[in-house]
């Protein structure tokens, strides 16, 4: 009776493992991932802060692209997002990708993304010029009450040399 709880445990172990990593699991991960990004980018552009907040974990971490000041929980998150958007209310972005991002399941509750990052649009001035900025950006998700949010991101700009 010992042998066959041991195999029942085993086997039950077994299934559960492969069901995490098969690879209809791993699509679905990774097209949520993607549908986040998208959701960040878009909100991003619209200047929508508490949409973009709540993609975030809780645990959030991560250093600005311009700034020494370390980012830390999704106070520290909405005060930069606010302060970025006071800065920058005279760029209209309407178009900010990430151009072929890689998504790389780490663990069954961590996803590591990397992939070169797009923004046009316009400088609301006399001129209207445009602009467009390319950057190096890196994302880490993890799991948090089911859901995947963000808990590390990075971003730099692409110099003129690559």
């Amino acid at each position: 009776m010992k042998y066959s709880k041991k195999y029942l445990l085993v086997l039950i172990i077994f299934l559960n493992c492969s069901n995490l990593n098969s690879s209809e699991n791993i699509k679905e991960i990774k097209n949520t991932i993607n549908n986040n990004i998208l959701k960040w980018y878009s909100n991003l552009c619209s200047s929508n802060i508490e949409q973009v907040v709540s993609l975030y974990s809780s645990k959030i971490i991560f250093f600005p692209t311009s700034s020494k000041i370390l980012i830390n929980g999704l106070k520290g998150v909405r005060n930069y997002f606010s302060q970025v958007n006071k800065k920058y209310k005279a760029f209209k972005t309407n178009k900010r990708i990430i151009l072929n991002p890689e998504i790389r399941l780490i663990d069954n509750n961590t996803v590591l993304v990397t992939g070169i990052d797009k923004f046009e649009g316009v400088i609301d001035n006399e001129n209207n010029d445009s602009f467009s900025i390319m950057g190096k950006q890196s994302l880490i998700f993890t799991k948090e009450d089911n859901e995947w949010k963000i808990i590390h991101h990075h971003r730099s700009r692409l110099s003129k040399r690559g």
